[in-house]
């Protein structure tokens, strides 16, 4: 089993977790994401559970991510883009039965696949870039 960084595992949720807060802000996609939700809740709220739960999934996620960028062995940006765009597309892929045969609105996964393929080239290219200044 490869030796996996559990400091940059840790960096990397945290720096996810950041981005889905700027990713469903006013700033970005919140004022979208909260028009199109089937709920029609006019704003974005969290609660603390949701916050931790959203942390903990995505260190579970980064956990993978650095294990299978260790098991591969890959080393550089280029292969960390390829990597994460591999990944983004398998996940979101399966994730757009929601679309599909839940009638989920298009416009809704379109903001969440986005999250996801932001977080997932940051986290595949942080992971690369901090393997790659180990001595």
């Amino acid at each position: 089993m490869p030796r996996l960084n559990h400091l940059a595992v840790l960096t990397c949720a945290f720096i996810a977790f950041v981005i889905g807060g700027l990713w469903y802000s006013p700033l970005l996609f919140g004022d979208a994401y909260a028009r199109l939700r089937a709920s029609g809740v006019a704003a974005v709220t969290v609660s603390a559970p949701e916050m931790v739960a959203e942390f903990v999934r995505w260190l579970v996620i980064t956990y993978v991510l650095a294990y299978l960028v260790a098991r591969l062995g890959i080393a550089d940006l280029g292969g960390a883009v390829v990597f994460a765009l591999t990944m983004w597309v398998l996940i979101y892929t399966a994730l757009a039965g929601a679309v599909l045969h839940e009638g989920a609105p298009w416009r809704v996964y379109a903001i969440h696949a986005g999250d996801g393929l932001v977080k997932i080239l940051v986290i595949a290219a942080v992971l690369v870039l901090w393997r790659a200044r180990r001595p």
